[in-house]
Order: C-alpha cells, then structure tokens, then sequence
C-alpha cells in the first residue's frame, strides 16, 4: 500500500478548525505552545506593550522609497524623451547631471578651442622665459 498516494481525508485534522488562542490564555500550560507570549499574551508585562513591534516598518522608510521611486521614474521619462528625440534626429536637451557625461563621442568645439588656447598660453610663457635668460 503506498502511503503517499492515498486520499485523505476533508476537513481539519486534529482539532486545527477548532484551536483559539484565547484557549491559550487560560490553559494552565501555555508555555507548551509556539508563539504563546505574542498571541496570547497574558500578565502585566505586556500591558502598554506593541508586543509586534519588529514586524512593523518605519514610517520614514516609506516616505524615503516613495521618494526615491518618484525619482527614478523621473529619470526614466527623461531618458526615454531624450532617446526619442536622438532617434528623431532633433537636439536633445542638455541635462545637469555629472554621472550623465557621454562617452566615446566627439569633443565639443568649445572644448577643443579652449585647449588650443591653453597650449598657445604655455608656449607663449616658454617663449618669454627663454628670452628673459638669453637677456641675462
């Protein structure tokens, strides 16, 4: 006979339908069951007492997600409109963002001429030095 496969039988079995934890409170033996101090909690010490208190989140971790997803959603939109526009072929709006740095594209005119001008400076000031010790 193969016990695995057998049917069992409906309903509850072993009393589990009819089992309260009020019937825990005034049970001489309590302390025998699982979870007796948090469901059926029974005395003085618990008086006053969120005896769940570590099931519970904070109220501010809630607001910091909420937050937090506002956030991301955000930035989600923002970079879809802006692909949107790159597939376009229209100007995409410069965003304010360090961590948004392009990489592998051109370097921007503005760019390049400020560096020209800066090794046209430093050559300018090794011409002046070379001559001020050819004077001396």
């Amino acid at each position: 006979m193969d016990l695995v496969q057998t049917v069992r039988k409906e309903g509850s079995r072993g009393g589990r339908g009819d089992f309260k934890w009020e019937d825990v409170k005034n049970d001489a033996q309590r302390e025998n069951y699982l979870g007796h101090s948090v469901m059926a909690p029974v005395g003085r010490w618990q008086q006053g007492r969120d005896l769940s208190w570590y099931a519970k989140g904070d109220a501010e971790s809630k607001e910091a997600e909420a937050s937090r997803i506002k956030e991301e959603k955000r930035k989600l939109k923002e970079a879809e409109e802006d692909a949107m526009l790159a597939a376009m072929g229209l100007p995409v709006p410069v965003r304010n963002n360090a961590n948004l740095t392009p990489l592998g594209e051109k370097a921007h005119k503005a760019d390049v001429e400020d560096k020209i001008e800066e090794k046209a400076r430093e050559g300018e000031n090794e011409d002046r030095a070379k001559r001020r010790e050819e004077k001396e």
